[in-house]
This record gives C-alpha cells, structure tokens and sequence, in this order.
C-alpha cells in the first residue's frame, strides 16, 4: 500500500462529467476522470478509447526520412553488410530486435551489436565500433535507441567509409554527431513525436522503408507485415516510461493486442515464464516482461535478451527465457543488498534528512545503481545519487530526482567535479571525476538544498475521483479498459469510497499482504492490500482509497480493489 501522509481529492467540473456520462455511457466515477484529464466531447472520448493505427503520422515529417531509406534500399541493391547498434536496456534491446527482423525480411544482410555496460558503456562509442568494424565490416550502421551526441564514434565512422543513420529519442548536447541521417524527434519540431521511445523511432524508420518498397514494387515490402513487430515498440514504450499520449498510446494499445498473439518465440516463451493469465497489460510489461530483459544487460550482457527476441527456435527461446528469468532474480538479490547497505551508510551519516542524498562504494554493481536511487529517493522523497568508486578513484551511477526538483539543474551546478553527466528532470547518469567523490556529493547537497530548502515533500495520493453511485463491477471494469493503457503521463485512476466495512477477518497472504472482504452500500467487494499488517487496518467503518482491477485465477475472472490507501470513514 502507498504511504500517504495525505489525501488529496483532484477538483472537476461536476455538471461536465454527469453530461459526459450520460453522452459516453460510461460511470459518472469514470468521467469525472476524464473531465479532469480534459476531454469534454464525446467525440473526443471515442476517439480516445479507440486508437486507430490509421492516426499514426506519416514517417517522412522528419527532415532525414527520406534519405535514411534511400540509404537503406541503396544497402540492399548493393548487398551490402548492415549493422544495427543499439543500447543495452528494453528500449534499445527491443528496437534492435524489430530492426533485425524487418531488414532481413526485406532481404538484407544485417548484423546486430549492443555495447556491454561495464566495459564499452552507454551508446555508440569508440570501444564499441571497434566491434562494430572488426568482425562485420560493414558500409552501413544504423543505431538505434543512442547515437545522437556520439561526436567522435561517427566521425571514426565515416573516416572508415561506413555511412551512419541515427534513430534515437534523447536530448541532443550543444555538440551533436554529423551522421548520414539522423533521425531524432528532439530536433525538429513534430509535437506528436517528441514523445517516443527509441522503438518508436526504429517503427517509423522501417514504416518509411516499406512505405518507399510499396510504391516502387518491391515485393518483399508487399509482404511484410510491419504490424508484427507493434508488440516490441509496446514492450519499449511502457518499459522506457515515455509518455503514454499520442502515438505512443497507439503503439501500446496495439503493441498489447499484438503480443497476446504475437508471433515471435521469443515473446510467447517470456509470457510463458511469467505465467501470464489473461491478456497482456501495462503492468506485465513495466513489472514482469521488461525487468527480466533488462536483467540481462544489467548483470551480464544484453545478447541474451537480443537472442530471446530474434531467435524463431522455440526450445531456444524457453531456455534463454529461464536464464532471464534467473539473471533476474539475481538482479533483485543484488539490489536488496546494496539497498540496505546504502540505506545504512545514510543513517551512519544521520544523512536521511538532508535536501540531496549521495551514497558511494567500491564493488556496487553498475547495474542496479538507477533502480537503488529510484529506491532510495522514493523512501525518504529526496533527490538520491548512487555511485559505484572505480579503480582509478572516479565513479559512475545513477541519479534520481523527485517532482518540483530540476535534476539536470543541479548536477550542472556540480559540473566542475564530472566528467560528464546527462538524462531528464527525474533521472540521470553522471561519472564524477577521480577523488572527487566527497566533493562532488557535497556541492549535490548544497544544490538540493538551495532549490528545496527546508520544504518537506509529503507523500501525496491523489484522488481522482469518489465513486458514490457507480456499481464496482464489470461495466465499471469495461470502462476502465478502454480508457487504459495507463502510465507515464496519463496514471492509472485512483479511486475512494468511504463507508465500507471489513467483512470476516482479514486474511494474511505471503505474511507481509492483506486479502479482504469489504461491504460497501449493500455490495460485497474483494480488496487486496500489499504490503500492509493486520495493525495497520483501522478499526470501524472505512474510507478506501484504490484502483479497480481483473484478477484471474485458475481461469476465473473477477474483479477487486487494489487499495492503495485506508483511513477511518469520513
């Protein structure tokens, strides 16, 4: 369950969600969502609930579409040896996969790289085209998911005579590579693009390829069917937590139909591990699917889960999903330990309270150190940096911000001790130069404090709306699957009802989780409380605050509150 130290209701036009009701059909509990979100037609609203593919913009809006095809069919009419670089994550991972797939079934001779994360570092680097070169020697390189600020691997490229066209989604530096093509949303000015991932980025370049094959004849372009790869570029988009609007609500509408039809061994094995029950969601990709992929980058290399997502062997692909599966596990275990070690040196330091926490150590693994941070600012809701000390006495980690904090903003202010950092306003990777760990985390604190001062940043749940006529049933559920997927950007609804009352005593599952049995205006419910003791249920009549959720089991379908929150009855 979510601590919240306080409830918030969010405010909406009463009169305008009874008239959406009633125009949609939909509880008045689900329009208020929607009014407060800002759709107030109906129109709107069914357009919403049923993204077409259709809407999906044309792939040649960006400036260099055109010449990164003709590229492209150039590489084939000239058989040329093509390899795709990606990054080590789901994002990059999954892109690299859909790009193998596509260009090969177009019928072209390609290859596949993925830097290690320890030895070769993030994205197109001058390590990682030496492998790129030695054994493939190619004419044509296509990243995809990195590229963009990788001034002197493309430079090195092009002295080498190999043509580079960068997809990729991440914000240009003020010095940005020259490629052949560069193909990244953050350059021009395409409203709806700016949002996707870097899958998205590698769909619209093979939309524009197969688009250009169809026009010219080209057979293989016929009979390729590019929504085949949706499920990957649904997979990316909810892993890499880009905004779920737009496009990207189109691709993980239709990248979710896709998988639970999908395909690919690779997909069907990664379901089968998970024990997927009912149709793929959000939740699966975010919390079961991408984690296992990004375990392997994580812990070992990301071949493994580039194997899994390109291999048409079915026995293959449950072995290599078994082994994600482990590395996974193994990753959890690892980020326990390294949780609770930095949580220690925090304490030892009476640092939990200060406005920015840095923790460091010799041998924390590379890894984990951005799902640490997330940890750690989430518990004590400050801005967090963990950092792992290297030999020569640098370090390299992870940061992580929190709302209202200008992440980037403050690791600008540390620049004299970095050798280099970048990311967004919530999340970073920064190498801080030798022997100025101390410092650095000194001048990161004195940064935090100057833009938070003394403000506490309270732990908020945030009502959407209080259901108090609707029936919490499978209509209500119906309603709440058209309006999802939900993620970044648009979060799943949370819900309250007050005047329950528990039914029976509690039941205790996996000794940490609550089962409950809830009476609320004549209706019996089913509620799941995680993470919460049998002392943390307040005594008498309740408010609940929560999401509405199928649960499947051993084939039957019902339905139940997730609470996210419990206090005495309002």
């Amino acid at each position: 369950m979510q601590e919240a130290l306080e409830w918030r209701s969010i405010r909406v036009d009463r009169q305008g969600a009874e008239d959406l009701a009633v125009a949609c059909g939909v509880p008045l509990a689900v329009a208020e969502v929607l009014t407060a979100r800002g759709f107030q037609e109906a129109e709107e609203v069914e357009r919403f609930f049923h993204p077409r593919l259709q809407a999906l913009s044309d792939p040649f809006v960006f400036k260099d579409m055109e010449r990164a095809v003709e590229r492209i069919w150039l590489a084939k009419a000239r058989q040329e040896q093509v390899v795709v670089l990606g990054d080590y994550d789901v994002d990059g991972v999954c892109s690299t996969a859909l790009m193998i797939r596509m260009l090969r079934s177009l019928g072209l001779r390609v290859e596949a790289v993925i830097p290690d994360r320890v030895k070769e570092g993030y994205g197109f680097t001058l390590a990682v085209l030496d492998r790129v070169v030695e054994p493939h020697a190619p004419t044509l390189c296509i990243t995809v998911d990195c590229g963009t600020n990788s001034v002197e691997a493309v430079k090195r490229a092009s002295a080498l005579q190999m043509d580079v066209i960068v997809t990729d989604h991440h914000q240009p530096a003020a010095e940005r590579a020259e490629p052949f093509a560069m193909l990244n949303p953050k350059l021009e000015l395409l409203e709806e693009q700016q949002v996707l991932c870097g899958a998205g980025m590698a769909f619209k370049l093979m939309h524009g390829v197969i688009k250009q094959g169809r026009e010219q004849g080209d057979r293989l372009s016929e009979e390729v069917d590019l929504r085949s790869v949706l499920d990957l570029v649904g997979l990316a988009t909810v892993a890499d937590m880009v905004p779920l609007t737009g496009e990207n609500r189109i691709f993980v509408r239709h990248g979710l139909e896709q998988m639970a039809r999908s395909q690919w061994q690779g997909v069907q094995a990664l379901l089968k591990q998970v024990k997927a029950a009912g149709s793929p969601t959000c939740g699966m990709c975010g919390f079961q699917l991408g984690p296992r992929l990004n375990a392997a980058g994580r812990m070992r290399s990301a071949e493994k889960a580039l194997r899994l997502l390109v291999s048409d062997d079915a026995v293959e692909c449950a072995q290599l999903a078994g082994e994600l599966d482990r590395l996974n596990e193994e990753r959890r275990l690892l980020e326990r330990r390294i949780y609770e070690e930095a949580v220690l040196q925090l304490e030892e330091r009476n640092a939990t309270m200060r406005s920015g926490l840095v923790c460091s150590d010799r041998g924390w693994h590379h890894g984990v150190m951005g799902i640490v941070a997330s940890r750690i600012s989430r518990q004590f809701r400050r801005p967090a940096v963990l950092l792992t000390i290297e030999s020569d006495d640098s370090a390299k980690g992870s940061a992580r911000g929190v709302e209202g904090f200008d992440l980037l903003g403050a690791l600008e202010v540390c620049s004299p001790f970095l050798e280099r950092f970048g990311g967004h306003r919530l999340a970073a990777g920064l190498t801080v130069k030798p022997g100025e760990v101390e410092a650095f985390s000194a001048a990161f604190e004195e940064a935090a404090a100057e833009q938070l001062g003394d403000r506490e940043l309270p732990a908020v749940l945030a009502i959407d709306a209080w259901v108090e006529k609707d029936l919490l049933d499978a209509s209500f559920h119906d309603a709440m699957k058209d309006m999802a997927p939900f993620g970044e950007a648009f979060r799943e609804p949370v819900f309250a009802i007050t005047g329950a009352r528990i039914v029976g005593e509690p039941r205790v599952m996996g000794g940490k989780h609550l089962r409950l049995s809830l009476d609320w205006r004549g209706q019996r419910l089913s509620a799941v409380a995680f993470n919460v003791g049998l002392d943390e249920v307040p005594a008498g009549q309740l408010a609940v605050a929560f999401t509405f959720e199928e649960n499947i089991w051993q084939g039957r379908t019902s339905y139940q509150l997730n609470v996210r929150g419990m206090k005495p009855a309002l």
